[in-house]
């Protein structure tokens, strides 16, 4: 009889009692010899139910009204329940001798004698807490397993060959249906697929909303290579405790992916784990290429978390995302959450070159880059920064780029108008109310456009370092804070007002003036800024600022005066009157009076040489 407990699971809190991963399960499975399978014989119906919850049940027959003393099947918590069960009774021989799955358990040996030992001990516990198995679906003393869609066996783990025949079996998907059918089959043994997403990039294309469905040469060539791929797929291994985890990451265009390998006990030979990939979102693609080294990095951590928690790992990347993370003075809120992310894991940057072995070859074989060119060590224009595409600007196309500033000073905005001659109009003000960052970069943006249109600006160009406000408006994203949702109407009225106008996001490295412009007018009340030509250093203004006339004095002139004449000079203080004394009193020894000092030392050659 099936029951609907839709109700009774609604009102129902969640049991948030974890089942055993999938991956992790097999992973402990394998590398063994002789295996046994077990299944409980109505394992969720041996757990009694409460006196007091066993009403909740209730059902309606024919012939009455009945309840369950037992827990039934289709219970929202039932799996979680009887796992919680399972593990109680069998912690001591859990990932030892058995591994338990709900209601399937697996006892693994590597030697037959161990083997028979271990299921002694099993049915006896079995015994014990009046556990009763299926005997139809039990088999015993196997040395390979099918075991959740995976074969587990001394070697490792290898792709059921059953699910490999029916992917190389399957004719070319003609509908969308059977698109997603192909891709379904292939997504569940993807941890065997070296780069699935970029493989299958242009067959994911055609389940786009707006894209046009039709089966190209491009998805033909990226189904047969699939086909060929699993002609021989690699064999998997486990992760061995003890020996630190080699994880090969790699960023493409569209699509990131990494491989997870170990070495083996003879530190030769690279052996692989596991194999990941994913499609990057359009939110990504603006990324830098750092920063999306770092993203495909957390993503990697998230869904290899069982491996990596118990590991070192050694990270083989194309630049270091860890010292970029973790060292960078300043944290926006995604570097933040991806430091948060990544600080409960050990992991070491290594370079290529220090790592040798065969995983890294296979994982480059399965996706050559096109049109590869040979390394060369010379880097011709060094002396360039920067090297843009030039395009042809309209000559009635002005720019405007716009910031704000937000801090516990106060809040400014700033913009800085520039017209299709270069010439800059600077504009800040500092807000006197409080507001959100987001809202005090819409206030900068409205402020620029209003200008703008005092200027009688047709034609603008928009450069902003929000990337929230700036996709806003462009309408790729949707504004859904209420508190936006007014700067969001506002602007788009404005902007109906210009013939053409764009919006462009940029780096904040390249929007330091308005940044700056922004950043005092929050710091202070009202402002003048002035800006002058100097076309000389500082120090040739001072000395040439006062002259004009230039003096042709000696510079021992007061000091000869006072010995000729007893004069001291005009507006002399005291205490240079009293170096004067000294002098007239003293020669060139401290110690020895003299009533003068000789006049050929303080007279220039031409005086000394004249009669």
């Amino acid at each position: 009889m099936c029951m609907d407990y839709m109700d009774l699971n609604r009102a129902s809190p969640k049991d948030n009692f974890s089942l055993p991963h999938i991956d992790v399960l097999v992973d402990n499975t394998a590398q063994h010899t002789f295996f046994s399978f077990m299944d409980g014989f109505s394992g969720y119906n041996q757990i009694m139910m409460l006196p007091e919850d066993q009403e909740k049940t209730t059902f309606i027959t024919l012939w009455g009204t009945f309840c369950y003393k037992v827990m039934p099947f289709r219970l929202k918590n039932a799996e979680a329940t009887y796992q919680r069960a399972i593990v109680a009774l069998f912690h001591d021989m859990m990932h030892k001798e058995i591994e338990v799955y709900v209601d399937d358990m697996i006892a693994k040996s590597k030697t037959i004698e161990q083997h028979i030992e271990d299921l002694r001990k099993l049915f006896i516990r079995l015994r014990k807490y009046k556990l009763r198995l299926n005997p139809a679906k039990c088999t015993f003393g196997v040395k390979t397993s099918k075991l959740l869609g995976f074969v587990a066996n001394e070697n490792g783990i290898k792709v059921d060959p059953d699910k490999v025949r029916a992917i190389r079996e399957m004719p070319a998907p003609k509908t969308e249906a059977e698109v997603r059918g192909f891709l379904g089959r292939v997504n569940f043994i993807s941890r065997f697929i070296s780069q699935l997403t970029a493989t299958c990039s242009p067959i994911f294309k055609l389940l786009r909303k707006k894209q046009k469905k039709e089966w190209d040469t491009k998805c033909q060539e990226a189904f047969d290579k699939i086909k060929r791929y699993l002609e021989n797929p690699p064999i998997l291994v486990p992760a061995a405790p003890g020996r630190s985890l080699i994880l090969y990451l790699t960023v493409l265009e569209e699509s990131m992916g990494c491989m997870l390998g170990q070495q083996d006990t003879t530190r030769k030979k690279e052996q692989a784990i596991y194999y990941l990939s994913k499609k990057i979102t359009k939110c990504e693609e603006r990324y830098l290429a750092l920063e999306r080294t770092c993203c495909a990095l957390v993503w990697a951590a998230k869904r290899l978390r069982p491996y990596m928690m118990a590991h070192t790992t050694w990270l083989v990347a194309k630049n270091d995302p860890v010292k970029y993370i973790f060292e960078k003075p300043a944290l926006t809120g995604r570097i933040a959450r991806w430091q948060m992310a990544l600080s409960e894991y050990d992991i070491l940057y290594v370079n290529q070159t220090a790592i040798k072995g065969s995983a890294l070859a296979d994982q480059l074989a399965y996706h050559p880059l096109p049109n590869a060119q040979p390394w060369s060590h010379e880097f011709p224009d060094e002396h360039l920064m920067v090297a843009a595409a030039g395009k042809a600007r309209p000559d009635d196309e002005w720019t405007m780029w716009f910031d704000g500033a937000s801090n516990i000073v106060g809040n400014g905005i700033g913009v800085v108008l520039i017209s299709p001659s270069d010439q800059c109009f600077p504009f800040a003000a500092k807000l006197g109310f409080d507001c959100t960052n987001n809202m005090v970069e819409y206030e900068a943006c409205t402020m620029g456009l209003l200008m703008a249109l005092e200027y009688q600006v047709k034609r603008l160009k928009v450069f902003g370092d929000s990337a929230l406000v700036i996709y806003q408006l462009c309408g790729e994203w949707e504004t859904r804070d209420a508190k936006l949702i007014p700067y969001h109407d506002h602007v788009r009225e404005i902007m109906t007002a210009f013939n053409t106008i764009t919006f462009c996001h940029v780096p904040h490295e390249e929007n330091q003036t308005v940044d700056a412009l922004t950043t005092l007018s929050a710091m202070v009340q009202e402002m003048i800024i002035q800006v002058r030509q100097q076309p000389q250093t500082a120090y040739c203004q001072c000395l040439t600022r006062g002259t004009a006339e230039p003096n042709t004095k000696p510079w021992y002139f007061d000091i000869k005066r006072y010995l000729e004449k007893g004069e001291y000079p005009d507006k002399a203080s005291e205490n240079s009157k009293r170096t004067l004394r000294r002098v007239r009193m003293y020669g060139s020894s401290p110690t020895k009076p003299q009533s003068s000092l000789p006049l050929s030392k303080l007279c220039t050659p031409i005086e000394s040489d004249s009669p």
